[in-house]
C-alpha cells in the first residue's frame, strides 16, 4: 500500500516536472523566434541553502523594457552586484525575462522534461515489478508449504 503511495506521488511530480519543461521550452523557444535583449543591471546577490548543505547563487536583476516599464527578477547566476547583464524576454511577458542563453534554457527545461517523463513511465514500472516479485515470493513459499 505504502509502496502504491509513493509511486503514484512521484507518477504525479514527475507529471509536474514534464509540464513545467515542456512550458519553458515553449517560453524558450518563443523568446529566441521574437524575443528582446535589453541591459540589465544586478542589483543584489544572495545564496540560498539547498539539500545536502549545497549553496544555490542567485542574482536579482532589473530591466527596462522599449516601453520604458521597469520590471526585477531573481534568477541563478554570479555576477557582482552593479554589474551590467544581457536580459532576455518576451515583449509584454516579462515574466520569461532571463539572463542565461535561449540554448541554455532550452538544455535545462529539456533536462526537466527527461526527469519528469522517467518518473512518471519507470516508477510505475518499478511498483509493478516489486509486486510482480513479492507475488513469486508468495507462490514459491506456499508451494514449498504444500510440498511439505
Amino acid at each position: 500500500m505504502a509502496l502504491a503511495a509513493v509511486t503514484a506521488l512521484l507518477a504525479v511530480l514527475g507529471y509536474g516536472f514534464a509540464v513545467s519543461g515542456l512550458d519553458g521550452l515553449h517560453d524558450a523557444s518563443a523568446v529566441a523566434a521574437r524575443g528582446r535583449s535589453v541591459d540589465g543591471t544586478v542589483l543584489a546577490k544572495d545564496e540560498v541553502a539547498g539539500p545536502q548543505g549545497s549553496r544555490t547563487k542567485r542574482i536579482e536583476v532589473r530591466f527596462t523594457t522599449a516601453d520604458g516599464t521597469a520590471y526585477q527578477f531573481w534568477e541563478g547566476g554570479d555576477a557582482d552586484v552593479g554589474d551590467t547583464i544581457r536580459v532576455h524576454y518576451l515583449p509584454g511577458r516579462p515574466e520569461t525575462a532571463s539572463t542565461h542563453s535561449v540554448t541554455g534554457n532550452r538544455m535545462g527545461y529539456g533536462l526537466l522534461v527527461l526527469l519528469g517523463l522517467a518518473l512518471m513511465i519507470f516508477m510505475p514500472l518499478l511498483a509493478l515489478r516489486l509486486g510482480w516479485e513479492g507475488l513469486r515470493a508468495v507462490r514459491r513459499a506456499n508451494r514449498k508449504r504444500a510440498a511439505a
